[in-house]
């Protein structure tokens, strides 16, 4: 989630867990709240591996060690006896700890639910696990939360805050349950195909939690199609429609769903096989999850083979994130390059 939604989200499980008087010494409301949020920020602190590693690096690496449910309790106790230490008027180091710890989960717990994968158990397995039931920008959770900590921040009301908290969950818990319809749906139609898919997928969408884009993964590529439960028949996406318009009119109910190839690798089979097998390009085959050939492209001179990731694309944006490639100079020798913005 983005690091607006995580503060929120830490800030509103501090003071929902608050006391109903606290006592002497102990935390007050609006510090529990500033706790609480700042801790919620804490996990996004790996950022720091960019300022000295790659891209893929990095991209690899986010989400491990701080967002992971064994070192919990070590940031916990560690954070909160510093904060206890230093905070003005010196406080409980154990309610410190408490706080922060609901801060950490609460974000781990927040990306644990969208498509990118967390690193529960760095540092002792390093592999990202998800259950993709929310968009990663989820605009109805963070108003919820929002109202709740300003109303808990006005008037000092932890009903505010738990009524905010338990909206969001609410929330969460729908989309949960529309992720495993989408599911079932397309595991449905992968039965179907006379050669089945390895696996299916369903990612969530922006907006609206009735918008899914159900994957099928294969051995050589993948077959998207747009879900829009509720949604009638429609004649696909105007050709002068913006950005928001073609994503919108891009879903389709289940009976009418159309599905999108797109191949690991290009029509030139031998120069793209190559391309992906590189051993610079070892961090890139680690970091996708739905790996596809996005194109070939001659940069500067050079012959390039495009990848990119299917969680990450959006119908309607012509960029799409985490794309790199592997480039070829005339000499033979070859060179990994991120194209475009994250």
């Amino acid at each position: 989630m983005d690091p607006f939604t995580h503060a929120l989200s830490g800030a509103a499980i501090a003071r929902a867990t608050a006391p109903a008087q606290p006592a002497e010494g102990r935390f007050s409301v609006r510090e529990r709240l500033l706790l609480g949020g700042g801790a919620a920020l804490f996990p996004d602190i790996d950022w720091v591996i960019r300022l000295f590693a790659d891209d893929l690096t990095y991209l690899n690496f986010h989400r491990g060690v701080t967002h992971s449910i064994l070192m919990l309790p070590l940031w916990a106790l560690l954070l909160g006896w510093l904060a206890a230490r230093f905070w003005r008027g010196r406080r409980d180091w154990r309610e410190a700890a408490f706080i922060i710890g609901l801060g950490i989960g609460i974000h781990i717990a927040g990306d644990f639910i969208t498509n990118y994968g967390t690193h529960l158990f760095a540092p002792l397995v390093w592999y990202p696990l998800a259950f993709p039931s929310t968009f990663i920008i989820d605009p109805w959770i963070t108003l919820t939360l929002l109202v709740g900590v300003l109303l808990a921040w006005r008037w000092d009301s932890r009903l505010a805050a738990r009524l905010g908290l338990g909206l969001a969950v609410s929330l969460v818990l729908f989309q949960g349950v529309m992720k495993l319809h989408a599911l079932k749906l397309a595991e449905s139609q992968a039965a179907l195909r006379p050669q089945s898919p390895v696996s299916a997928h369903a990612m969530p969408q922006p907006v609206s939690p009735l918008h899914w884009r159900l994957i099928l993964e294969t051995e050589t590529g993948h077959l998207e199609a747009h879900l829009g439960f509720l949604r009638g028949r429609s004649q696909g996406p105007e050709a002068d429609a913006g950005v928001l318009r073609r994503h919108w009119q891009s879903f389709r109910p289940p009976s009418a769903l159309e599905w999108q190839w797109y191949p690991r690798f290009g029509k030139d089979l031998e120069f793209t096989l190559q391309a992906w097998k590189q051993p610079e390009f070892e961090g890139f085959r680690e970091f996708a999850g739905l790996p596809y050939f996005w194109g070939e492209r001659v940069i500067d001179g050079d012959r390039c083979a495009v990848f990119t990731d299917l969680r990450f694309r959006i119908e309607g944006l012509d960029r799409t994130p985490f794309r790199f490639a592997m480039c070829q100079r005339p000499d033979g020798a070859w060179y990994r390059k991120r194209i475009g913005p994250w």
